[in-house]
C-alpha cells in the first residue's frame, strides 16, 4: 500500500487564555477537543510530521489555554483537555464560561473534532460535547484515538457502534500512517467548507 500523502504544515501561532483573547482572523477554523488523554497533541504532532509542536504531558490537563496553529488553509484550535479531576474548580469554572462563548460567537468555525479514546469510547463528557455542538449545527468528526492499543476486531466493532449513534468517524493511531492519512484528509476537507 502507498502512502503518499502531505502532511499539513503547521505552526503555532499563539494561546489565549480566554475567549475575549483570541485570534482574530479571516480563514476556516476547526477546533481540536476531547478529553486530557484522548491524544489531541500526538494527533497534532502526527499530522504535522513534528515531534514537538504540540507539547505532549504526561500529566493530562495540561492545555489550560485555545492554542492556535496555522495551517495553509486555515487554523487547528486546540482546546483544554476536558473531564480531568485535578484541575482547580475555578479553573473548571471559567472553561465552562469561555468553551461554550467560543462555539457561539465564532463566526469562522467550520467543525470540531472530537478525539475520543477508542478503549473508552464517547464517555459521557464527549456526548455532551456531541449534543452542544449538534444543537449548534456545528459539523463533527468523530476520532477514535489509540486504535493501535485494541484489537483490529475490537476497533471495527467500536467504530460500527460509534459510527452508528454519531456519524462518519475515523479509527485513528499515531502509528498508522493510512489513519494519518485519512485524518489529514478529513481536516483539509472541513477547512474548505
Amino acid at each position: 500500500m502507498k502512502f503518499d500523502f502531505k502532511y499539513l504544515d503547521l505552526q503555532f501561532v499563539e494561546s489565549a487564555a480566554e475567549y475575549a483573547q483570541c485570534l482574530n482572523h479571516e480563514y476556516p477554523e476547526i477546533a481540536f477537543v476531547g478529553a486530557s488523554n484522548a491524544g489531541k497533541s500526538s494527533a497534532i504532532n502526527a499530522i504535522s510530521n513534528k515531534k514537538k509542536l504540540a507539547k505532549v504531558s504526561k500529566t493530562p490537563g495540561k492545555t489550560k489555554l485555545f492554542n492556535f496553529f496555522k495551517s495553509t488553509n486555515g487554523y487547528i484550535v486546540d482546546f483544554p483537555g476536558y473531564g480531568y479531576s485535578k484541575v482547580s474548580k475555578s479553573q473548571k469554572k471559567e472553561w465552562s464560561k469561555e468553551l461554550p462563548q467560543y462555539f457561539d460567537l465564532r463566526k469562522n468555525l467550520s467543525g470540531v473534532v472530537i478525539f475520543t479514546d477508542i478503549r473508552n469510547a464517547m464517555r459521557e463528557v464527549d456526548v455532551s460535547m456531541f449534543e452542544m455542538l449538534h444543537q449548534r449545527k456545528i459539523p463533527v468528526l468523530v476520532v477514535l484515538t489509540k486504535s493501535d492499543k485494541v484489537s483490529a476486531e475490537a476497533a471495527t466493532h467500536t467504530y460500527g457502534q460509534v459510527n452508528e449513534v454519531f456519524g462518519y468517524c475515523l479509527n485513528f493511531s499515531i502509528k498508522d500512517k493510512e489513519s494519518i492519512r485519512e485524518l489529514i484528509f478529513s481536516i483539509n476537507e472541513l477547512l474548505s467548507n
